[in-house]
């Protein structure tokens, strides 16, 4: 008979709330989109639902124990007992055993369809995070400014001064500039530079305008490969996210059809399906522990094979759902790395404070919007760290002891 399990839901929600992320750490702006806000109600409920569990099995073996240590105790000393009375003690301590077994064995399978319960669960919680994040990355608010801020052309300063010296050299040397000037903001830049030297005017108007002109152009050419760096990086982390969207959908699928549920997960999502769900999986747990009523009114009694069949399938659902918890916090780990370069990136323009002037309103959105995401990466989206042996204790079991 196997060694029973002691109560272990308390020791894996304290766990979880060690682990997660303490006061000093990143906080979100939404004080309701933070790690402690989406998962703390689900590990107390987790606990609930598994310290209810096991005080239930307790309570119902408990005179079974009791009544076992008994027979073992009055078993250990048996000259004081007849040889009939030592046989029906035998007898009884082997029913006990058969039973208490039993009982184990239910509960076992009890556990596993609420730990696969609560895989799904996570499943359901981690793809309102991913689809945030499809959200997100797909409202493109950084790519959307990274062509504006990166091209002098749109900045008022160089379309005034480059149309004033146009006019300039063209009054005096009669030369305007070819059509690439104009489409290449590089060349149309130097040409812009070249003309404030050469083109005329008061000394201190044209230092104004050189100094303006030069700020834009070295902010310019410093952010746009930056940007580029962004834009790209950002595409790519678009594209990883969209692949685990769809890996999250096909892992719902597989998992519920272990219960024989088919609709997939972004129909179950918008119609609320989920107790209908839940309710096969109860339907087939009852009918593995016999307890489902047949046409008589009679209940079914159980059925080993079917019993094996249902632990195999709700743990191979817990299985795919562990290893897709790993997938999702290392995608989140390395949004987390990503963002921090892009923060590094739009805070280290060396000349910001010289040219603060002409640096547009976009390039300080951008740097906002990169800074709430990171803490979105740090918080909103983060799972508590429960590698290893924790992560193996929620969804397999405590350790026996």
């Amino acid at each position: 008979m196997k060694t029973l399990l002691l109560p272990w839901s308390t020791g894996i929600a304290l766990a979880f709330c060690i682990l997660l992320p303490k006061s000093g750490f990143a906080t979100n702006s939404n004080p309701e989109d933070s790690t402690a806000h989406w998962m703390q109600p689900w590990i107390r409920h987790m606990e609930t639902d598994f310290q209810s569990l096991e005080n239930e099995y307790a309570d119902l073996t408990r005179p079974l124990q009791n009544r076992l240590q008994d027979i073992k105790a009055e078993l250990a000393n048996p000259c004081t007992r007849s040889a009939e009375e030592g046989f029906h003690l035998l007898w009884e301590r082997m029913q006990l055993d058969d039973a208490l077994a039993q009982f184990e064995e239910e509960h076992d399978l009890r556990k596993i369809k609420l730990r696969y319960r609560k895989g799904v669960e996570i499943i359901k919680m981690l793809y309102e995070k991913i689809l945030s994040m499809d959200h997100h990355f797909s409202s493109l608010k950084a790519q959307q400014e990274m062509q504006k801020i990166s091209n002098p052309h749109n900045y008022p300063e160089f379309k005034e001064a480059r149309t004033i010296i146009e006019d300039k050299m063209k009054k005096k040397f009669g030369f305007t500039p070819p059509a690439i000037f104009q489409a290449n903001p590089y060349l149309s830049a130097a040409f812009s530079i070249v003309g404030l030297v050469i083109g005329g005017g008061e000394d201190k108007d044209k230092k104004a305008d050189v100094e303006k002109i030069a700020c834009i152009m070295d902010f310019t050419v410093r952010i746009h490969a930056d940007m580029n760096v962004i834009f790209y990086e950002t595409g790519y982390l678009r594209e990883a996210n969209m692949t685990l969207k769809r890996d999250c959908e096909a892992l719902f699928t597989e998992c519920a059809r272990q219960v024989g549920y088919t609709i997939p997960l972004e129909n179950c999502r918008n119609s609320d399906d989920w107790e209908r769900l839940y309710a096969l999986l109860d339907q087939m747990v009852a009918k593995s522990l016999g307890e489902l009523n047949n046409a008589t009114g009679m209940q079914t009694p159980p059925d080993p094979k079917f019993q094996s069949r249902t632990e195999t399938n709700l743990q191979f659902a817990i299985d795919r759902t562990l290893q897709f918890i790993n997938r999702y916090t290392d995608f989140v780990n390395q949004g987390n790395e990503y963002y921090k370069k892009f923060n590094k990136i739009t805070t280290n323009y060396e000349n910001e404070k010289a040219c603060s002037e002409i640096l547009p309103d976009q390039f300080k959105q951008l740097k906002t919007d990169i800074d709430q995401t990171l803490d979105k990466f740090n918080s909103a989206y983060r799972m508590p760290e429960v590698q290893g042996s924790k992560l193996k204790d929620m969804l397999y079991g405590g350790v026996e002891n």
